[in-house]
């Protein structure tokens, strides 16, 4: 009984934690052993034992000689069940029964020029749609994408309202259909837009995902980057072998 006792302890001495913990800035220290031993009223053992969850679910991390550090909660990016859920992070992230919404930043036609041309399989100088977005997960910002179309596959794209409706549902309503994606994924530098968007600081490292969709004929219909902080995603990836 006891035992019990002090599993259900630590477990809410874990919680306590991260509501004391949650509006903390990535990294930042927290408080040791002995000062959380008396915010909280409970003894070193429960304390250290609490730590130890939040360390087993990565989000502190604690360096010897230094102390430990916030790291939040990690979001799960599971690139391994598109099949079954469909592309984009709005279904992906609604299957893990999370929220999500989008502020539109630019919704505009630009003429394809250089690399984005060759991207997209066009000639330089045809006219694509541009759709960058503030993506939020739980009310949490998450990533800065921007989204590249040609505009003759969809013209009604500059009409529709992208903070009530998906990209890639709204092109499939007028007969677009996602067939496959592929995607790179780099880490880079925050530039300092980039650093202001994501609320981090400038030059702190970034997964860049570089995504190329193509329709089952293996017509290019989209050319996306989505920028995020890379403290923040867990990724997953599923391989098979082809018998």
């Amino acid at each position: 009984m006891t035992s019990r006792k002090q599993q259900r302890l630590h477990e809410k001495i874990r919680d306590a934690m991260e509501r004391q913990f949650a509006d903390l800035a990535y990294f930042s220290p927290i408080p040791g052993e002995r000062e959380l031993c008396q915010q909280l009223g409970v003894s070193r053992p429960t304390v250290r034992k609490a730590l130890e969850l939040l360390e087993a679910e990565n989000k502190i991390v604690r360096i010897q000689g230094r102390g430990s550090f916030y790291t939040g909660e990690k979001i799960p990016v599971d690139y391994a069940a598109a099949g079954e859920r469909g592309f984009g992070l709005a279904q992906m992230f609604s299957a893990e029964g999370r929220v999500t919404r989008s502020t539109v930043l630019q919704q505009v036609v630009e003429t394809a020029r250089g690399n984005l041309a060759a991207m997209l399989g066009i000639p330089a100088e045809t006219l694509v749609f541009h759709l960058k977005r503030l993506r939020y997960v739980d009310e949490q910002i998450y990533a800065v994408t921007d989204d590249y179309i040609p505009l003759a596959l969809c013209p009604e794209l500059v009409r529709t309202d992208f903070t009530q409706n998906g990209l890639l549902r709204t092109l499939e309503a007028h007969g677009v259909h996602a067939y496959a994606e592929d995607k790179t994924i780099e880490v880079i530098h925050a530039a300092p837009e980039i650093a202001l968007y994501l609320e981090v600081e400038e030059q702190a490292p970034v997964f860049v995902t570089r995504i190329l969709t193509t329709d089952r004929e293996g017509r290019v219909i989209q050319y996306a980057t989505a920028q995020a902080d890379a403290f923040r995603s867990r990724f997953r990836v599923r391989s098979t072998i082809k018998e």
